[in-house]
């Protein structure tokens, strides 16, 4: 690559020095101007056919070759303005992002580029916000590619396509108080949920006061899934009464992953009996061939019981904080 002139009128490093005053008040500091990218006045000279680097330019494989390219030439940059961040978070009513060690938290409400989200993407556990459910929607015009590793959404509303968007390349995700629905505005069931997110091996799920995504053949669909197999741990928080127990711990037997079941309360007086059946197995149970689940539900009287189950799941592979 060659260029007899200059990259443009970017700032120099003189121009980010303090500047003192006439009267040699050293005190009396004059700003310096910001820097910013700004369009080059000069042309490239590549090696390649211009085609074949404007290609390039507007593609990018992965986020690490973009910022190689990026910090090889600025002619990539400006053909395709894109921030790489591996930490998107929602904090004290804003969106903002790392860029780097030195970068934290950058406020992005009026940074004019995509984004190329990698690594943890986190709307929720800040008790000083305020979560609209379009929050991550209303954002994701602004997101280039999405490849996060680790997803945290709370109390959101999202389009399977918008859903699909965000988790394509997800591994762990937790949600809380989240809807998906299809096009027509209809929510999807639990089941359809778990299949759209088939490169997930941490699960973990919060479900909504009365929800109604759980029916009595969920678990039965649930069960056709095969990367149900593949999840190393797989939690869920508020269940309704519509989930199949029995059906379900049945697969926990054949599986090797961690399972977590906290059910919601007002739970029949039958249902709780058929839970208490479960636990009771597991808490006389004298070896397994299977991690065994921890089962808890508000009417549980006995805090005996609640003990000596966390006790067994802790001595049999049980992490409780992953």
């Amino acid at each position: 690559m060659n260029a007899s002139e200059s990259e443009g009128p970017a700032t120099s490093s003189s121009a980010l020095k303090p500047k003192h005053s006439p009267s040699g008040d050293s005190s009396a500091v004059i700003p310096a101007k910001p820097r910013r990218f700004i369009a080059p006045n000069r042309r490239y000279d590549f090696d390649f056919p211009d085609s074949l680097i404007y290609y390039i330019a507007k593609n990018p494989t992965s986020a690490k070759l973009y910022k190689k390219l990026i910090e090889a030439c600025k002619y990539f940059f400006w053909k395709n303005p894109i921030l790489v961040t591996n930490w998107l978070i929602y904090a004290n009513n804003e969106i903002k992002a790392d860029f780097s060690k030195y970068e934290q938290y950058i406020c992005l409400k009026n940074v004019p580029y995509k984004f190329w989200v990698c690594g943890y993407f986190t709307i929720g556990g800040d008790a000083n916000c305020s979560y609209k459910k379009d929050l991550v929607s209303s954002f994701l015009p602004r997101i280039y590619r999405c490849e996060i590793v680790d997803l945290t959404l709370q109390n959101q509303k999202l389009t399977t396509d918008e859903f699909f968007f965000i988790t394509a390349k997800t591994g762990k995700v937790c949600f809380t108080n989240v809807t998906v629905v299809n096009r027509d505005g209809k929510e999807i069931a639990f089941e359809k949920l778990v299949e759209l997110i088939p490169e997930v091996y941490s699960f973990v799920h919060d479900f909504k006061d009365n929800d109604k995504t759980v029916t009595a053949k969920s678990v039965k669909e649930l069960l056709k899934l095969p990367h149900l197999h593949n999840f190393v741990e797989f939690r869920l928080f508020n269940v309704p009464e519509a989930f199949d127990i029995e059906a379900f711990f049945a697969h926990i037997k054949k599986s090797r992953g961690m399972f977590e079941l906290e059910f919601a309360g007002a739970l029949s007086v039958d249902y709780q009996s058929r839970l208490e059946a479960i636990i009771d197995e597991l808490i006389e149970a004298q070896t397994f061939d299977y991690i065994p689940p921890f089962i808890s539900f508000p009417e549980m009287e006995d805090d005996d019981e609640l003990y000596e189950l966390r006790k067994v799941c802790h001595e049999n592979g049980f992490g409780f904080f992953l």
